[in-house]
């Protein structure tokens, strides 16, 4: 009989981060939940993979190198094969502006990291795959 409690074993997140520290810290916490998570440091490497796997969900950051997270949410949503990916914010990018272009371009979530513990953004994450 399927253990119910772990049908979120076969999820598989992708977390967009340049910051080293903040990725390792959500990537481990991500894992303790039992599910995937590949990291990509910049937006280039994040389209890469997105377009050689399947995620349930994308974690982005916006203030990316490369190609930022609004290009990276832009280039998703343009895309067939990406375009029904959960994507979920996390940003140091708190300004009204800023949440409503990436809501609008396609952003399912947005959050601010100053106001929002890894634990708390975890749980959040989870709410959404």
């Amino acid at each position: 009989m399927p253990n119910k409690n772990n049908k979120k074993i076969h999820k598989k997140i992708l977390i967009v981060e340049d910051d080293l520290p903040t990725l390792e810290a959500v990537a481990l916490e991500i894992s303790k939940k039992g599910i995937h998570a590949d990291t990509a440091l910049n937006g280039e490497e994040a389209i890469e993979k997105i377009k050689r796997e399947k995620y349930d969900l994308i974690l982005l950051d916006l203030l990316l190198p490369k190609k930022s997270g609004f290009e990276v949410i832009k280039e998703v949503r343009a895309d067939a094969a990406s375009k029904n990916i959960k994507i979920v914010v996390f940003s140091n990018l708190g300004q009204n502006g800023n949440v409503e272009k990436a809501v609008e371009l396609g952003a399912d979530k947005y959050f601010i990291k100053s106001d929002i513990s890894i634990k708390d953004l975890i749980d959040e994450i989870l709410k959404n795959l």
